[in-house]
């Protein structure tokens, strides 16, 4: 039997996707907000964009969208992983990734690896953190 959740907990649930994957976009406890995994689809039209930097930018887009739910903004990042589909797309991504966190500079890592849908080519997790 699954555990019932933390009352304390706020679970942000931006698509059914989420529901798919038995997930949420982002949980909050407290000072903190996980956002997880986060890939380009642009909800508004349905469609994942060729372009791995386009991808990119759609990604932060939504993080925002789940961080702005929560009661975050980008700048409480403190964490961040990459991953990347292949390492051909890096330099493509490499602008985007300096746009939004070049004045924040949280600790991060980039790997590369296949993704669930070939078409993926750049998911985004961060870890975010607002109190003393």
């Amino acid at each position: 039997m699954a555990k019932k959740p933390d009352a304390k907990r706020k679970f942000i649930q931006l698509s059914e996707g989420e529901k798919t994957y038995a997930m949420s976009r982002a949980v909050v406890q407290g000072d903190w907000c996980f956002v997880s995994g986060t890939v380009g689809y642009d909800y508004n039209s349905g469609e994942l964009p060729e372009s791995a930097a386009q991808q990119a930018q759609n990604t932060f887009t939504n993080i925002m969208a789940a961080l702005n739910a929560a009661g975050f903004e980008l700048g409480h990042t403190i964490r961040v992983q990459y991953t990347v589909s292949d390492r051909k797309y890096v330099e493509d991504v490499l602008p985007v990734l300096r746009k939004h966190f070049g004045a924040i500079l949280p600790a991060a890592t980039m790997v590369i690896a296949e993704m669930v849908d070939e078409k993926m080519k750049i998911e985004i997790e961060v870890t975010c953190f607002k109190g003393a």
